[in-house]
C-alpha cells in the first residue's frame, strides 16, 4: 500500500547501540544498520495507517506483531520516543520468566502472566532466542513466613501454575546448597531469557510481515481524534502519524499519553528504581536457580532475589527506591516537572505515610551496600559483600489510585472518538505475558473497534 511504501526503511541506525537495550545478542541490530526511517509517515492527504501504536517497548511490539499476524491486510505504525527500541522497562529488569505464582486468582495478571509464559518458551524456542527452564525458589527463612508462603503456594494452584511443591530445609538444601531456609516453594516452570532480544525479534517480526513500520526518535507532543479524520499524532519537528485507530502502550508514560489521548487523569504511574548488583564470575555457583525471599503480600515488590542469567552472570536485586524522574537511572536524576508533579499527588502521600519505614529502608539500600547484600543473606548466608560488583539500575512504573492504593492488575481504557486504546497498566509479569498481553489488547481492540469484519489469519 502506498501508505507504508519503502518497506526496507523501518527503524533508523540509532537503534543500534547496546548499553542501554541490554541485548546480549547483535544480529538483528546489526542487519538493521544504516536503514533510515522517514520523519513522517502517512502525512499525504487521504493517506493513512490503519493502527498506530505509541510505544516501542515489548508491550507495543508484541501489539504490533500481534495485529498484523492476526489481519493479513492491517497495517500497523509504532512510534517510540527513544533513539532505540525496547528502551526502559523491556530491557531493565532481572529477565525472569514468571510462572503465575503471586497475582490474585481470576485476575488478568494472573492469567495472563500463566498463558503468556507457556508461549514464551514456545516463541524463544521457535526463534532461537536464548532462554534456560532454570526454576525458581521462594524462600521462607522465618516461621511467620511459612503461612504466607503457602498462601501464595495455593493461590499459584487456583492459577493453575504447573509443578509446584513445598520443599523442607533438607530438600532445599539438596537443590541449592548455598540456601538455608525453613520451608521453599519450588516451582520449575519460572525460567530466564533477555527480553531486549524477545522485543526486537517482535520488531523483527512486524518488519518482516511487509504491513509494518516502527520509527524512533519521535516524542509525542499531541494526539488527535475524530470520527470523521480518524487519529493524528504530533510529534516534536513537526512530524505527523496518520492513522484510523490508536493504541498507546507507553510504559512509565501511560499516564501522560493516556491522558493526552483522551483517557482518565488516573491513575499516576510512580517511578520505583531498582538498583542490581552482580556476581563477581567466582561467586556464580552460589546458587543454580532463582531464589526469592518471601514477598509481603501488601506490596508489589518481590523482594531482593538472587538470579542467573542466559550470558552466564548472575544478578542480586532489585531494590525499589522511589525515583524523582520517569526516566531517573541514578540516585541523583532528577526531572522538576516530573517530581513537581509526583509531591503534589495525594495519593503518594498516602502512600508514603502508611508505608515510611519501607519507604526509608529501601531508600538505604540504595546508597548503602552492606544494607543491601544483608537481604540476600537472610537465606544466602555464604555470600559476601566481596562477591559483589556493580551492576546497573531499572526504572519500575507503579500505578497508583487517588487513595495511594497500588493497582494490582493489567487496565485498559478506550480514549478520544472511541478510536483510541490505552494500556494504562502493564508492570511486571509484562514481560512474560507479553504474548499474550497483545492477544487481549488486540481482543478488545476488535471489539472496541468493530474489526470483526477484518480477515483473520490464526496468529503463531
Amino acid at each position: 500500500m502506498a501508505v507504508l511504501r519503502g518497506m526496507k526503511r523501518y527503524i533508523s541506525s540509532s537503534v543500534i547501540p547496546l548499553k542501554h537495550a541490554r541485548c546480549e545478542g547483535t544480529k538483528f541490530m546489526s542487519a538493521m544498520a544504516g536503514k533510515q526511517a522517514a520523519t513522517v509517515v502517512g502525512s499525504t492527504e487521504g493517506e493513512k495507517a490503519d493502527v498506530a501504536i505509541i510505544g516501542g517497548g515489548i508491550v507495543g511490539l508484541a501489539t504490533a506483531r500481534e495485529i498484523v499476524s492476526r489481519f493479513p491486510k492491517a497495517n500497523v505504525v509504532v512510534v517510540e520516543k527513544e533513539k532505540h527500541l525496547v528502551p526502559h522497562q523491556t530491557s531493565h529488569n532481572s529477565g525472569v520468566i514468571h510462572a503465575g505464582i503471586y497475582y490474585e486468582p481470576g485476575s488478568d495478571m494472573a492469567r495472563l502472566c500463566v498463558e503468556g509464559a507457556r508461549r514464551m518458551y514456545e516463541y524463544c524456542e521457535k526463534k532461537g532466542l536464548p532462554y534456560k527452564r532454570v526454576g525458581k525458589l521462594i524462600v521462607a527463612t522465618h516461621e511467620e513466613e511459612i503461612p504466607v508462603l503457602h498462601h501464595y503456594y495455593e493461590r499459584a494452584k487456583t492459577n493453575k501454575v504447573p509443578g509446584l511443591e513445598i520443599l523442607n530445609s533438607k530438600q532445599i538444601r539438596d537443590l541449592e546448597p548455598n540456601v538455608h531456609a525453613l520451608q521453599a516453594l519450588n516451582s520449575p516452570n519460572t525460567g530466564i531469557t533477555d527480553y531486549a532480544q524477545v522485543g526486537l525479534s517482535y520488531a523483527k517480526d512486524v518488519l518482516e510481515s511487509g504491513r509494518g513500520e516502527i520509527h524512533t526518535g519521535f516524542e509525542v507532543v499531541g494526539i488527535e481524534a475524530d470520527e470523521r479524520h480518524g487519529v493524528e499524532i504530533h510529534g516534536k519537528g513537526q512530524k505527523v502519524v496518520k492513522s484510523r485507530w490508536l493504541i498507546t502502550c507507553a510504559g512509565l508514560h501511560s499516564d501522560y499519553i493516556g491522558y493526552m489521548a483522551g483517557g482518565k487523569k488516573g491513575p499516576t504511574i510512580l517511578p520505583f528504581r531498582g538498583t542490581y548488583h552482580e556476581l563477581k564470575p567466582e561467586a556464580r555457583n552460589i546458587i543454580t536457580r532463582n531464589i526469592y525471599p518471601v514477598p509481603d503480600p501488601r506490596f508489589p515488590m518481590v523482594g531482593v532475589h538472587l538470579t542467573p542469567r542466559v550470558n552466564g552472570s548472575v544478578l542480586i536485586g532489585p531494590n525499589a527506591a522511589l525515583s524523582w524522574a520517569k526516566e531517573g537511572y541514578r540516585f541523583w536524576d532528577f526531572n522538576f516537572n516530573e517530581a513537581l508533579k509526583f509531591v503534589s499527588n495525594m495519593g503518594l502521600w498516602k502512600l508514603v505515610t502508611r508505608n515510611p519505614i519501607v519507604v526509608l529502608q529501601e531508600v538505604w539500600r540504595d546508597v548503602n551496600k552492606n544494607a543491601f547484600v544483608r537481604e540476600a543473606q537472610r537465606y544466602c548466608p555464604s555470600l559476601r559483600v566481596d562477591d559483589t560488583m556493580p551492576g546497573w539500575s531499572g526504572v519500575h512504573a507503579v500505578a497508583i489510585d487517588d487513595d495511594g492504593k497500588i493497582i494490582g492488575d493489567f487496565l485498559f481504557e478506550v480514549g478520544k472518538a472511541g478510536l483510541v486504546l490505552n494500556v494504562r497498566n502493564a508492570p511486571s509479569p509484562a514481560c512474560t505475558s507479553s504474548l499474550a498481553i497483545a492477544t487481549a489488547v488486540v481482543d478488545r481492540a476488535t471489539d472496541t473497534f468493530d474489526w470483526k469484519n477484518w480477515k483473520r489469519n490464526s496468529v503463531a
